[in-house]
């Protein structure tokens, strides 16, 4: 049997660009393309030893800033994609292959 209960949570409902103050609310299209970076700071840290760095960018500032440092890659680019392409059922027996694997033995 599962017992249920409401509980309160703190969602994010509104985000300000950090460089240039652009703000955007929770349900506009310009809330998923605005980009947070968090981080604990490690051991001997220009930042402060375990100190917590954190910055919201929206994506024309995040281009701007790091944008020369940035790889941007397609879906196609990402491992599992290519994966996804090197699976044929009539080879494979329906199986997934196995990293690298392209036939089988």
């Amino acid at each position: 049997m599962q017992l249920s209960t409401v509980e309160t949570i703190s969602v994010v409902h509104e985000i300000r660009c950090d460089r240039c103050g652009k703000d955007t609310e929770r349900g506009e299209p310009g809330f998923a393309q605005m980009t947070s970076i968090a981080l604990d700071a490690g051991l001997g840290s220009i930042f402060g030893d375990g100190n917590r760095v954190e910055v919201d960018l929206c994506e024309p500032c995040l281009r701007d800033t790091l944008g020369a440092w940035l790889r941007v890659k397609t879906p196609a680019d990402t491992p599992l994609a290519t994966m996804l392409a090197a699976f044929k059922p009539e080879l494979h027996g329906g199986e997934f292959p196995a990293h690298g694997s392209t036939n089988i033995e």
